[in-house]
């Protein structure tokens, strides 16, 4: 699709906001996932004490991104670094997005169950 910029400040990906392309595509909406990632993880809105210019510039310069807490998985924390990639080309698509959410949530134990990992031995 193409036209004006629309969106949300703080979830808008680099392209948007620099004017580099009016195009919104799938990669549009992964850099704003990657956001969301973020905010589920720690359950704060992005850059709430920030004016708009600064949020502008700080994703457009590629110096801004929500912080992510010391303890984050590092897959999770992987995951929602490449959705912020500056260059489109280089984010993830949701169809990969997707698979490495169901890889991560298959090694989450079930409620009540403790992880348990088996070793095997040639006997």
């Amino acid at each position: 699709m193409s036209g004006g910029v629309r969106g949300t400040l703080p979830w808008m990906a680099p392209e948007l906001l620099s004017g580099s392309s009016s195009l919104v595509s799938e990669k549009v909406d992964v850099f704003s996932f990657g956001i969301v990632l973020c905010e589920l993880l720690t359950r704060e809105e992005p850059y709430v004490d920030l004016h708009y210019g600064a949020i502008i510039g700080g994703i457009v310069s590629n110096t801004l991104r929500p912080p992510v807490p010391v303890n984050c998985d590092p897959e999770w924390r992987s995951l929602m670094g490449r959705c912020w990639v500056v260059d489109p080309l280089q984010r993830p698509n949701f169809t990969e997005i997707a698979n490495e959410l169901r890889f991560m949530a298959a090694k989450i134990p079930a409620k009540g169950q403790t992880s348990v990992t088996t070793t095997r031995t040639n006997t």
